[in-house]
């Protein structure tokens, strides 16, 4: 009976463990206690593992983290966990064409048959007119969304690339049209690695992740770096493969929400030039919904105006969200995903929001 009792308490001792959230909120405020809410919201999903929440208000910067690095790992993240951040890897891409603009190397407004090599004829449209590289930025191009995946698993090579770019069939640019293409955004990597003779990451160091002091915003890590990378899961909580390491530049990027913040800190000041123009719209309604550099524009029910961009790879689901009126950039990174965890990580943005608005009326009273 003894035995039975004990087995019984030790059971009931590790439910109750089970049951708690691993976090490190400190819930000694009013917004710790909405951030905790709306994690434990997303939380109830059991198939979610960890997330890292990181948000700026008025140059002000807070990190909370949830769940798990790794199925059973029983450690919580860190601001300093590094999570695949997928197609938000766009918005760099967009803003290294802007700085390669401003710098005389390209030309939006140019045929993007001059920067690649001979023999793309069929990268024009049956009317004649070229392929614009801000068709390419604005989604307007009409190229497939994603590239042919080897049925060997092979690594894509530049040649394999070049070939699945030549058998591109364009139907006549009827319009001025948003439609989503990863594949225009690796040829936009491309031409930036041919332009510069340099990797799609040391552009990224050089332009962007150095002057903002991203130490850890990369597309591979060196050996003292791994410990904070995390594995990706699937909606059945399955480890999902990582994301390939070439032709990067529309997903391929890995960052942490301490480096994230610094990102849209910069974002929200828009003091340089390339910034400003990769928040201009290229296409689409304000009102309704525009589109920038990968930035999508628009204003919320109550008409706050926002710029958002997520991401998400085999295993893992971002969101990134800048509300200027208010000073505010919010950041979610999470290392799992399913049909419905963009919505999920949208949700804890808004309940943030939210709370920092409050704020806001409550002090100017």
């Amino acid at each position: 009976m003894k035995t039975f009792l004990l087995t019984t308490i030790s059971l009931m001792l590790g439910l109750s463990l089970a049951a708690q959230t691993l976090s490190d909120n400190p819930l000694k405020t009013k917004l710790d206690s909405v951030v905790d809410k709306a994690a434990q919201a997303y939380l109830k999903n059991n198939t979610r593992v960890g997330f890292s929440i990181g948000f700026i208000d008025n140059h002000k910067k807070y990190t909370y983290n949830y769940g798990e690095t790794a199925v059973g790992s029983h450690k919580t993240p860190t601001a300093q966990s590094i999570y695949e951040i997928g197609s938000i890897t766009k918005t760099f891409t967009g803003l290294l064409v802007a700085h390669a603009v401003k710098e005389g190397k390209m030309d939006y407004q140019a045929d993007i048959r001059k920067y690649l090599p001979a023999g793309f004829a069929n990268l024009q449209y049956p009317d004649g007119k070229p392929v614009k590289v801000i068709y390419l930025i604005a989604h307007a191009s009409k190229f497939p969304n994603s590239l042919k995946e080897d049925p060997t698993g092979a690594t894509l090579t530049e040649a394999g690339f070049l070939q699945q770019i030549h058998e591109i069939k364009l139907d006549s640019l009827k319009e001025f049209k948003y439609a989503y293409s990863n594949v225009g955004y690796q040829l936009l990597g491309y031409v930036l690695e041919r332009i510069y003779q340099q990797p799609y990451n040391n552009l990224v160091q050089q332009y962007i992740a150095q002057p903002l002091k991203m130490a850890n915003t990369k597309v591979t890590f060196p050996a003292n770096a791994q410990s904070n990378i995390l594995k990706g899961y699937n909606a059945k909580k399955e480890e999902a493969k990582a994301f390939p390491t070439v032709f990067v530049a529309a997903g391929g990027l890995r960052s942490n929400v301490n480096d994230m913040l610094n990102y849209l800190s910069y974002q929200l000041a828009e003091k340089d030039e390339e910034i400003k123009m990769s928040h201009r719209i290229t296409s689409g309604d304000i009102d309704k919904e525009a589109h920038a550099f990968q930035w999508s524009l628009g204003k919320t029910a109550n008409w706050d105006y926002y710029l958002y961009t997520d991401g998400g790879t085999p295993g893992f689901r971002t969101f990134c969200m800048l509300y200027p009126d208010y000073n505010v950039g919010i950041v979610v990174l999470s290392n799992q995903t399913d049909p419905s965890a963009g919505g999920g990580l949208y949700r804890i943005t808004s309940s943030i929001l939210n709370e920092l608005k409050q704020q806001k009326i409550t002090k100017t009273k």
